[in-house]
């Protein structure tokens, strides 16, 4: 915030909202709802940060996830022509009706609640191979040891990807959510093809030998689910960073908020029976959204009393509505693992709900489980307030965090 209160018009990108954003979002729900923002580049788009119009945003229709469309509009910002790879194009993140439903219904079946409990005990094994790694050192990196590599091996196992490819799909996906997209070095161009010809020689071999995966099943799907090349491995890479990124932020987040807290700790060491009701509670404390993926108006839209015009770019924040006194009216900057399961909006709401939800409460559940049972006395090797967060627009997370086991 600048002096006298007011907000600059780069304001998102400043050290002090990267490191807390909160006390901004407090600021943002009372006096400015919706407000807008600029990149250093030029680019605009539209903030909203109360409960029930981010809820309302996130299912209405008018604002659409069509990354074509959004690529459009933002190059008419910035002034330069902008094409999305056809690697981001072809899958159900960003796609609207009718594709949007299709996609969804030819890949809902990985992502059930049985599909996922089928998987728990491979991903306890992980965890637990992660931990053995761990457990010599004297400060572990909890996240570079456990909750970054959980998720990238994770979704190779759904995909089909051999265990002996694992370290370099780490290296892949490593690039793909650390690496700026202007990227000067040409590694993330290279990478990319490289994962690109990588999943294109995976979905041949799938073709031609079907084993229990999701690119064989893709692959091999008929009627309805039927998918074109084209968004089989346009949906592998969604998997692949989307995926990977906000898991390893939200299993990061969870351990941050108990390491943070820990007479909240505590009290959850004591019956581990409760990890999944703290779960949720720590998933709305410390959820990674910081905002979903971007939405752009198809017309104007009126949002809290402010007409957005046609052709706009919307950000809404779910981690600005988890916060908010009016949804949450019991000290909601406050973890409390007995909160009744609060209705968060981490994982979005409307036909965009994130289909991984279950995949990635899974990896948390089991990870603060393996970790507690194994390393009761776990604790931060630095003060909380030594804690860095990585600029990034849409997921926060911290750029290490250093334990004592």
């Amino acid at each position: 915030m600048a002096a006298g209160g007011a907000l600059s018009k780069h304001w998102m990108f400043s050290d002090a909202y990267t490191q807390n954003p909160y006390p901004t979002f407090a600021t943002l729900r009372a006096e400015q709802p919706v407000t807008m923002v600029e990149t250093p580049d030029g680019a605009r788009a539209w903030v909203v940060t109360r409960y029930e119009d981010v809820r309302e945003a996130l299912a209405d229709p008018r604002l659409s996830r069509d990354i074509g469309n959004l690529y459009r509009a933002l190059g008419r910002q910035i002034g330069k022509e902008l094409k999305p790879a056809d690697e981001i194009t072809h899958h159900l993140a960003n796609s609207d009706p009718p594709r949007h439903t299709r996609l969804r219904k030819a890949l809902v079946f990985a992502f059930t609640p049985k599909r996922v409990a089928n998987m728990r005990p491979s991903l306890e094994k992980v965890v637990d191979e992660l931990l053995d790694e761990l457990a010599g050192q004297s400060q572990p990196d909890l996240l570079a040891g456990l909750t970054e590599p959980l998720p990238i091996i994770a979704i190779a196992q759904l995909l089909g990807v051999p265990a002996s490819d694992w370290r370099q799909f780490k290296v892949w996906s490593n690039t793909m959510r650390s690496t700026d997209a202007a990227d000067p070095t040409g590694v993330l161009a290279e990478h990319t093809r490289q994962l690109s010809a990588y999943m294109t020689d995976l979905i041949a071999e799938k073709e031609r030998h079907p084993t229990d995966d999701l690119v064989s099943a893709m692959v091999h799907a008929e009627g309805d689910r039927l998918l074109t090349p084209k968004e089989i491995l346009s949906t592998a890479f969604a998997l692949m960073t989307g995926g990977n990124e906000t898991t390893t932020a939200l299993v990061t987040g969870c351990f941050v908020g108990l390491l943070t807290h820990p007479e909240q700790a505590g009290r959850l060491k004591a019956d581990l029976d409760r990890i999944p009701q703290a779960v949720d509670e720590l998933i709305r404390f410390a959820g990674p959204m910081m905002y979903t993926l971007q939405r752009l108006t198809l017309e104007d839209v009126e949002i809290a009393g402010t007409m957005i015009p046609a052709g706009e770019i919307v950000m809404l924040s779910p981690a600005s509505a988890n916060h908010d006194p009016e949804a949450f009216p019991d000290r909601p900057d406050e973890l409390d693992i007995d909160r009744p399961k609060p209705v968060h909006l981490t994982f979005g709401h409307g036909i965009h709900y994130c289909i991984g939800t279950h995949l990635a409460r899974a990896q948390a559940e089991i990870s603060i489980r393996r970790v507690f049972e194994r390393f009761p006395d776990v604790r931060l090797a630095v003060h909380p307030s030594e804690l860095r967060y990585q600029p990034a627009l849409l997921v926060r997370s911290p750029a290490a965090l250093p334990v004592r086991l």
